[in-house]
């Protein structure tokens, strides 16, 4: 199952991170959780040297109920009862 996706595609840096001197591209998509209380990240980093793609349930609740289902990718994850 697939959730909506609640917040459109972003990139984020940290702040204690000087930005000025690096290049980062990360993409970040939120999408509802289940319950409605929490919600499910989807990340991908592409900062140059360096690429890493993970999806996360965000709620307590859920967690328990739910994991994911990555066999597709991490763009393509599904959650499944457990």
């Amino acid at each position: 199952m697939r959730t909506k996706l609640i917040e459109k595609p972003s990139s984020r840096s940290p702040k204690d991170i000087d930005i000025d001197n690096m290049c980062s591209d990360v993409e970040v998509l939120e999408y509802e959780c289940p319950c409605g209380k929490g919600k499910i990240v989807e990340e991908h980093d592409y900062t140059p040297g360096f690429r890493e793609h993970d999806v996360n349930i965000l709620c307590n609740s859920c967690s328990k109920k739910y994991t994911l289902d990555l066999k597709k990718g991490v763009r393509n994850w599904e959650l499944i009862e457990k």
